[in-house]
């Protein structure tokens, strides 16, 4: 099975952020804090309710705070930076001790972020990013992986679709490291287009039968780099409507039914990060953010991944029961 850690290993300057490994990480969260025992009250602004992988991140982030017998408030900006800036202001308004925002782009956060703080409330983010008020951050965009294999498939040559979504931090790395590939590679005739969210299956379905048509005389190989196994499923649909099964479809997430479809043959692969580790390990920082206080240096962390194709499908099925 194809696994890894992104990035460099230990700590190392960003700018003027850290990066943190997994493994350092890890090691960090075993330190005393003085707030550990604390019954706290944290924030969880979730990217939406619609995204399966966001929703079992943000699972696992309320069970582990609950675990420690904090109290835990939801908030679903419904893929919406403006409802997610609300959402921030609300939980700020509310002296919540720490506050999490998955998904959305930290630097379009900038007046959700000035008031938690102005309120001396921590904001960490779940694949947001860095920014001015993020105080740590788990960095999920993995497209190196996944690019690498599409590109391999295809000989760096071929028809593909790229279906993305900038709000998104982790959407809008793949993005960047799409269009890198296409400028790279003048073999490539490539299309993006931007899905919807709530929608993102629906739109999906409805630009890849679009790209179809398109092309319908181009010569292939034919691929589809998606943002997320949720729209995935959405251009995986397309292609059985319009009876194509030439087309290689590559995504993001490891969801139950993405696995599924590489399974079946209908998805080459789908490179799954761990975002159960990633959430917990935000959630276990919370209190040695808030006992360093003004002396926090604000970090990010990447997570592990798997790379699931017909390869290791079974042993991922049978290793990972959904």
């Amino acid at each position: 099975m194809r696994t890894g850690t992104l990035g460099q290993k230990g700590i190392c300057n960003v700018n003027r952020f850290q990066k943190l490994s997994t493994a350092a990480l890890v090691a960090a969260s075993f330190a005393p804090a003085a707030h550990a025992d604390d019954k706290l009250t944290i924030g969880i602004v979730t990217f939406s309710t619609s995204d399966v992988d966001t929703n079992q991140m943000v699972d696992t982030m309320s069970k582990e705070a609950r675990s420690k017998g904090w109290t835990v408030e939801t908030l679903n900006a419904n893929g919406d930076p403006s409802q997610a800036i609300t959402s921030i202001k609300q939980l700020a308004t509310k002296k919540v001790n720490a506050i999490i925002v998955t998904v959305f782009d930290s630097t379009g956060l900038a007046a959700g972020l000035q008031a938690a703080a102005d309120a001396d409330i921590p904001v960490l983010s779940a694949g947001g990013g860095m920014a001015d008020g993020i105080a740590l951050s788990a960095s999920t965009g993995a497209a190196p992986p996944l690019l690498d294999l599409m590109l391999k498939d295809i000989g760096n040559a071929g028809t593909v679709l790229d279906l993305t979504y900038h709000p998104g931090i982790p959407c809008r790395e793949r993005a960047d490291a799409f269009d890198a590939a296409v400028k790279a590679n003048p073999g490539l005739k490539a299309t993006s287009h931007e899905i919807s969210i709530p929608g993102a299956a629906e739109s999906s379905q409805a630009a890849t039968s679009a790209w179809l048509a398109a092309n319908a005389n181009a010569k292939g190989p034919f691929a589809i780099f998606n943002c997320y196994d949720d729209n995935a499923m959405g251009a995986i649909a397309a292609l059985k409507q319009n009876g194509r099964s030439d087309v290689k479809v590559y995504s993001f997430n490891a969801t139950a039914p993405a696995v599924q479809a590489v399974k079946d043959g209908t998805m080459t692969a789908t490179l799954g990060v761990d975002l159960t580790s990633a959430g917990k390990m935000l959630v276990d920082q919370i209190p040695d953010i808030l006992a360093a206080g003004d002396k926090w240096q604000p970090k990010s962390f990447v997570p592990g991944y798997t790379l699931v194709t017909k390869d290791n499908v079974d042993q991922f099925m049978k290793d990972n029961p959904q």
